[in-house]
């Protein structure tokens, strides 16, 4: 300083500060020869998927980092992803850099594995700790791809409504697995939607059922008890307060491309629901296996939300979007279309998938700051509120749920060792808080 005049040193010191706080890879520290460093956390099925994915896809990536709950997990998907790069020869390449000391196991491995600095971090843990993550990547400036959904309660919606906000000012990109965002055949019947191709909208309709209840091939041996934090870590598909049951970690697909269709909020909310007599407790865990939902858009514009995994039963899986000059059909396995005055059908499109994946790469590479925080929260709520008004068995605004409701899943700090279930909620008996 002594050597420095006052002004410039200032203007040096604003700018390193301004540089620190930047991502990597925003366009003021873009380095195009430099790989991008991923971590990996939550070493399931989503895990594999995406790393998987990323390895595909691109050259100049490099997994880091896994991190788990368990270690026989984390070792798991690293045993899985060595053997994929062994077969491709991706060692050499440094696609592939995880070693035994980037291996992180416990609650708090999302933590340990942001220590190694990753430029972008995958979260595919449950979903009750999606916002807890997110705030660690946010503070550490890294960009994320996090499963669906982001939330599981609506306390923790307004966390990532805040952080949203946070990553945005930040500049950091953030993409949530909702593949239907990346589908071609979605998007140009959004587009086509929004274009007024089905003319007003009268209403809605969104299922997804399935022959099945998520979670009953036990991650535990049969003797393990239910009202352990690890059986109920393990098996989290089955737990309203690990998952938010399958109403907010299934159907927010279907709700997420209503709200993308119809860019409002519902104004009232009145669900029912229940659960099988078939499926044991606690077993099976304490979650719905059917929710039947009404989202009042006002002006008589009513969506009809409906999800069941319940054993042999009807598949079937769909959104359906009624106007005054046709009808929009969308699924992401048979197809998407417009009947009525402007008849289309949607052609072949790439698997969404691996464009969602290459979205993510190309926004961090490029300094895009694609951010979809927001748009996955209203989905999440948009679910959360239905399984509220479902357990109730009351009608109430949507406004209240989003802005007042205090329920909260994850209140407690979480040791390994008992932890009670909560009961089967009872419409009439269940409070809303």
């Amino acid at each position: 300083m002594n050597q420095m005049p006052r002004r410039d040193f200032f203007k040096t010191a604003a700018a390193a500060a301004t540089a620190a706080a930047l991502p990597k890879y925003s366009m003021a520290n873009l380095a195009s020869d430099q790989r991008l460093k991923i971590a990996v956390v939550g070493c399931g099925r989503s895990g594999f998927n995406a790393a998987k994915t990323l390895m595909e896809i691109d050259d100049q990536i490099s997994i880091v980092a896994l991190a788990d709950a368990f270690e026989d997990c984390a070792l798991a998907l690293y045993k899985r992803l060595s053997d994929i790069s062994s077969a491709r020869g991706e060692f050499a390449s440094g696609k592939y850099k995880v070693c035994r000391d980037t291996i992180f196991t416990g609650l708090d491995c999302c933590k340990q594995a942001l220590e190694t600095q990753p430029d972008i971090i995958v979260l595919a843990t449950p979903p009750v700790f999606r916002p807890q993550e997110v705030k660690a990547a946010v503070d550490a400036n890294v960009h994320i791809f996090m499963e669906k959904p982001v939330c599981v309660d609506p306390v923790q919606a307004r966390q990532m409504y805040a952080l949203a906000q946070e990553s945005q000012a930040k500049k950091l990109t953030v993409i949530s697995g909702v593949q239907r965002r990346y589908h071609a055949g979605y998007r140009e019947a959004v587009k086509r939607l929004q274009d007024g191709q089905i003319g007003e909208i009268l209403g809605a309709q969104c299922f997804w059922m399935l022959p099945h209840f998520d979670g009953m091939d036990l991650k535990t041996p049969p003797d393990a008890d239910p009202e352990q934090l690890e059986y109920q870590l393990r098996n989290w598909g089955l737990f309203t307060w690990t998952c938010g049951d399958h109403i907010v970690e299934q159907q927010v697909h279907n709700l997420d491309v209503i709200n993308w269709a119809f860019g409002r909020e519902p104004e009232f909310v009145n669900g029912i629901g229940g659960r099988a007599l078939s499926l044991p407790m606690p077993q099976y865990g304490n979650r719905f296996s059917h929710f039947s939902i009404d989202f009042d858009f006002g002006n008589d514009v009513h969506l009809q939300s409906v999800c069941r995994q319940e054993p042999s039963t009807s598949h079937f899986v769909l959104e359906r979007i009624f106007g005054t000059k046709g009808v929009f059909e969308t699924n992401l396995f048979s197809g998407q279309q417009i009947r009525g005055e402007n008849n289309w059908v949607a052609g072949e499109s790439p698997d969404p998938a691996l464009e969602m994946h290459r979205t993510l790469l190309k926004s961090v590479r490029n300094g895009e700051a694609v951010n979809t925080m927001k748009a996955m929260t209203d989905s999440s709520m948009l679910a959360i509120a239905g399984r509220l008004s479902a357990y109730s068995g009351l009608r109430f605004k949507y406004k209240w749920a989003k802005l007042r409701s205090k329920e909260s899943l994850l209140n407690e700090k979480l040791e390994f060792g008992k932890k009670t279930i909560a009961p089967l909620p009872v419409p009439g008996e269940y409070k809303l808080v």
